[in-house]
């Protein structure tokens, strides 16, 4: 099998739900010190990952935030552990890479803002597309996923990587904020490159009223995920 096929087969096998790539030049609009050549000088490709989160603990917030704060941390490690096997096997094929996991370990917490862009990303990949919610939506999981990426020195041939508008602008995640970070969306929102939310009021809410737990209701208000709970897909 061709590097393509071969990452295919990997993403199935640790269970992602979904996985695209892209040329590194296509990420040259990204801010400085967020491109990929910023973190791998040498790069040629960028793959961006996707993991799915249970329903159960989504579908039930508030009341189930503990169980949610699991559910986020669980997801987290398999994709730290995707991106080093993901980059294994491309450094096993004699192409440097480097992994990016899903949490900004070395970002900027305040403005909710990490080394890489894993949703712009996963736009240019051909993935999904931003919400209003200002989330990546995927097929048949709307916001309901986290996410990695693994830039290499590896030129992956890139397919259509046209992304679906997956949001209806029902504006549920809006009504549903706690924190009124999403509202006057209107006239900023793209669903190729999102928009820039109230990150102070997200990030106060997450990190002083919640003492740190992480909210998801702007993930679970997104009928594009809800309309697979319990379907059975």
């Amino acid at each position: 099998m061709d590097i393509n096929s071969d990452l295919k087969y990997m993403a199935m096998s640790l269970g992602l739900h979904a996985i695209g790539w892209a040329p590194a030049e296509a990420y040259r609009g990204a801010p400085e010190g967020h491109r990929p050549q910023d973190i791998l000088p040498e790069a040629k490709s960028v793959a961006t990952f996707a993991y799915r989160l249970n329903n159960g603990a989504l579908d039930n917030l508030p009341a189930a935030r503990n169980q949610y704060m699991l559910e986020f941390a669980a997801a987290n490690q398999i994709l730290s552990q995707a991106a080093h096997k993901i980059a294994r096997l491309l450094e096993s094929r004699g192409f440097i890479s480097v992994g990016i996991g899903p949490e900004a370990d070395i970002g900027d917490y305040s403005r909710l803002k990490g080394d890489f862009s894993h949703k712009h990303s996963a736009v240019i990949c051909g993935l999904g597309s931003f919400g209003i919610n200002n989330l990546l939506l995927v097929d048949r999981a709307g916001a309901r996923v986290r996410l990695a990426s693994v830039i290499t020195c590896a030129e992956l041939k890139p397919g259509d990587n046209t992304a679906a508008d997956y949001c209806t602008r029902c504006g549920e995640c809006v009504s549903r904020c706690p924190s009124g970070a999403l509202e006057e969306w209107e006239g900023k929102y793209s669903p190729q490159t999102g928009w820039v939310i109230n990150k102070e009021k997200c990030a106060h809410y997450m990190f002083v009223a919640s003492a740190g737990k992480r909210c998801g209701l702007c993930v679970a208000a997104c009928p594009a995920g809800r309309r697979e709970a319990g379907s059975g897909k």
